[in-house]
């Protein structure tokens, strides 16, 4: 990865909110040449709070984007909506990614008996089963905690299952698919919910830099065996889309912020202490997505 020497440092000055303070460059999705991707990972240190925004330059035949859950339904009513309002603005991204040449791996768990006829489906079906990877993740495991994060608090109580409809949805699972807002290239993307396979093919294509969108960011995105912190297990270049996700957030349960802020916890944690984040605004040129009922109000 060739990286440019171009950092800014802002010194944490009240939590999280503090973050927005970091300029956005919606003009780096026209920055890169040919066959690049101009992207601005974001991390923070710890115990000092600092945050740190460097402007990498990566290839896009060594790039691949993870779709993480986007179901076309969540037991939670909530987390249904939002996911369909996510989902148009998600495509958009994934069009113009696939175009430049990145990879598109859609993982909507448990669903994979629907797209059993599927060419995406088929060509990652069999022949990615790297043993060495497969000794890493020590199978299709949920990676729930990085060393990392072995002193951190968790920033929100998730205990409740997430739900903030009142009253609470019943929980189930209804995911039959991914949402159908997202398109399938079945000539170029790939259908799995397996990590080894995605490691597998990530490994024998020289794919290293990743890219995680999609939900939940405290659950599956984070957890999966391809998720965040399965993809640091591998060594790979990772990153989260971070205006590309949600939460399953309760606000009536600690520490009592929107449902919005508690997303915002979380992209908190994950920059301090499993790996950088960037917007969709590295592809699209244009301002992060924000969900219509975030007022930006605690």
């Amino acid at each position: 990865m060739m990286r440019a020497n171009r950092r800014t440092f802002l010194r944490m000055t009240g939590g999280a909110a503090g973050m927005v303070m970091l300029s956005q460059r919606p003009a780096s999705a026209q920055a890169a040449p040919a066959g690049g991707l101009t992207v601005n990972p974001r991390k923070k240190t710890v115990p000092e709070p600092v945050v740190q925004q460097d402007t990498s330059l990566w290839k896009a035949q060594e790039t691949a984007i993870i779709i993480s859950d986007m179901w076309n339904e969540h037991w939670c009513k909530g987390a249904t909506a939002r996911v369909a309002e996510l989902a148009p603005v998600m495509n958009k991204v994934l069009t113009i990614a696939r175009d430049r040449g990145v990879t598109i791996i859609h993982a909507p768990s448990d669903c994979m008996k629907f797209y059993e006829d599927s060419p995406a489906r088929k060509r990652i079906q069999s022949g990615y089963d790297d043993p060495g990877v497969r000794a890493i993740l020590g199978g299709e495991k949920w990676c729930n905690s990085l060393p990392s994060e072995e002193n951190a608090k968790w920033p929100i109580d998730q205990g409740d299952g997430g739900c903030d409809c009142d009253p609470k949805c019943k929980s189930g699972n209804p995911w039959k698919r991914q949402t159908e807002a997202l398109v399938i290239d079945e000539e170029k993307d790939l259908i799995t919910d397996s990590g080894i396979a995605i490691a597998s093919y990530l490994k024998a294509k020289g794919i290293t830099n990743v890219i995680l969108m999609g939900v939940h960011l405290n659950m599956c995105v984070s957890g999966r065996p391809f998720g965040l912190r399965q993809q640091v297990r591998l060594g790979n270049n990772v990153v989260l889309m971070r205006d590309m996700t949600d939460t399953m957030y309760n606000s009536r349960k600690w520490p009592n912020v929107s449902h919005f802020r508690g997303t915002d916890r979380i992209i908190d944690h994950i920059e301090k202490y499993i790996c950088p984040t960037i917007t969709s605004s590295d592809f699209t040129g244009e301002p992060p997505f924000r969900f219509k009922d975030d007022t930006g109000n605690v």
